[in-house]
């Protein structure tokens, strides 16, 4: 029986047909995220700490692959961080202020580099912009609008109070005095933040080209049930082993989602 050339309508139902299908396979696939950008944060200032807890508390955090730092025999390092910075620009969007703090645990260098690492159990931003496109490559972000990070006057020096809402991490609060770093007294650093789920393993780098430090006496209270709260045994922490003021004027957020 001879092949006749379909007529041209009976075509173009056919090439829409192939294209339907293909646009379908393309949604079935769900939203697709660049596995890397960058975040500019300009004109800050951040607390952050770290305290002893047990390694087996720490241990137990930490997927397969990181290793807790060491802080003394059978200790590791809970690390808490709140910052502001007036403007923030995601992968090259529009600037606006926002705040972020987030909560982890100290490692040791996974591939060698930075000046600290850390494995990230929270993490907490007021910027919507930056939680979707974190969210995109894994990383489970809390959006809370309502949080709070403020440096009151209080008599001759500076207090901090943040307040944040993780959800059903527990809300959790950092505050005591701080102090200015020195001016003249900045240097570079480079700080990594590190968490694995099933998109990948995401790596948080951020170079931060002159940054001073400025002593501080900040506590962590939080519920004992709250996961911060969980990991020190107790409702109330110091943060003996660092605990600072930074300033910067800008830094870059390099992340990547190794799949």
């Amino acid at each position: 029986m001879p092949c006749h050339p379909l007529p041209n309508a009976a075509r173009r139902l056919a090439a829409l047909a192939v294209a339907l299908s293909a646009t379908l396979a393309v949604a079935d696939e769900g939203p697709r995220h660049p596995s890397s950008f960058a975040v500019v944060f300009s004109a800050c200032t951040e607390f952050a700490g770290l305290a002893p807890v047990p390694l087996a508390s720490a241990q137990g955090r930490l997927p397969a692959g990181y290793t807790p730092a060491s802080m003394g025999p059978g200790l590791a390092g809970f690390v808490a961080r709140a910052a502001r910075c007036e403007r923030v620009s995601v992968d090259g969007g529009p600037a606006e202020p926002a705040s972020v703090s987030h909560i982890g645990i100290n490692l040791v260098a996974p591939d060698g580099t930075g000046d600290i690492n850390n494995y990230t159990l929270m993490y907490v931003t007021d910027s919507a912009r930056l939680a979707a496109r974190l969210r995109g490559v894994g990383l489970p972000v809390r959006l809370d609008k309502g949080l709070v990070y403020e440096v009151n006057p209080a008599g001759a020096g500076l207090r901090l109070y943040a307040q944040v809402d993780a959800g059903r991490d527990g809300v959790y609060v950092l505050e005591g005095p701080v102090t200015d770093p020195v001016a003249g007294s900045e240097f570079p650093f480079l700080a990594n933040w590190w968490h694995s789920s099933r998109a990948g393993r995401l790596k948080m780098s951020t170079q931060i080209p002159a940054i001073g430090f400025g002593p501080t006496d900040v506590a962590l209270l939080t519920a004992r049930a709250s996961t911060p709260g969980e990991l020190i045994g107790a409702n109330r922490t110091l943060f003996p082993l660092l605990s600072v003021r930074g300033r910067f004027a800008q830094a870059v957020m390099t992340v990547t989602l190794a799949r």
